[in-house]
């Protein structure tokens, strides 16, 4: 799924002051890349993720995702569109502690009202691509940092969305485990999926095929 941005501006209002979050960002991303947006904290990379996301608007430009532009979609329109075709990682896993891995990973498919059957299908074989198929009784204080962010990636993709965006992903994890974490991303762009990763870190983010650089609201050329 094909990504274009054009000259996208978002102003807030700081203190009485006004801080240009982004500040004319154009940036394409085609089908099955795995790209990096890296800066320093304050850059910009954040609230492009949103934009790129669903998450937020900009307050102008235009966002064409998948041959739409959904700059000015409606708030349940954006929800549609982040619920079929967006998987999100974030930093901090946001597992369920009460639940199973499995069931962790099936939450969001409950939301779509899959039927329990599907449901588990989806989720087993999406715990099997991270390879944790043998962790899907565990709880999350059962299983190691990398692991339970291998979950959480489970649960991104579980639905097939198109579009992976990672937010830190590999902010919490040994050395080991975030290598382990790259992996599966760099296997999830291969298979097709478009990775997007923000990251500040500078090793994480060669890890990607194209690194795309962010400073005070601007793309770095």
């Amino acid at each position: 799924m094909s990504i274009h941005a054009r000259d996208l501006r978002k102003y807030y209002t700081v203190g009485g002051e006004q801080v240009r979050a982004l500040d004319g960002v154009s940036l394409d991303v085609e089908d099955g890349e795995f790209v990096t947006v890296t800066g320093a904290s304050g850059s910009g990379k954040s609230t492009l993720m949103n934009i790129l996301g669903c998450l937020d608007v900009p307050d102008s430009g235009e966002y064409i995702l998948d041959g739409e532009n959904v700059s000015g979609l409606s708030q349940n329109a954006l929800s549609e569109i982040r619920g079929v075709k967006i998987g999100f990682i974030f930093q901090s896993f946001n597992l369920i502690s009460g639940l199973t891995a499995l069931e962790n990973v099936e939450l969001p498919l409950l939301y779509r009202r899959i039927p329990k059957k599907t449901r588990s299908m989806l989720a087993l074989n999406a715990l099997e691509r991270v390879g944790l198929s043998d962790r899907a009784l565990h709880r999350p204080s059962e299983l190691s940092g990398g692991q339970q962010q291998r979950v959480a990636i489970a649960r991104a993709i579980a639905a097939e969305p198109k579009i992976i965006l990672a937010d830190e992903p590999c902010g919490n994890l040994d050395p080991k485990s975030a290598a382990d974490v790259l992996n599966v991303l760099g296997e999830l762009s291969a298979g097709g999926k478009t990775v997007i990763m923000i990251t500040h870190n500078e090793q994480t983010a060669l890890s990607a095929k194209r690194l795309v650089r962010i400073a005070e609201g601007r793309i770095l050329q």
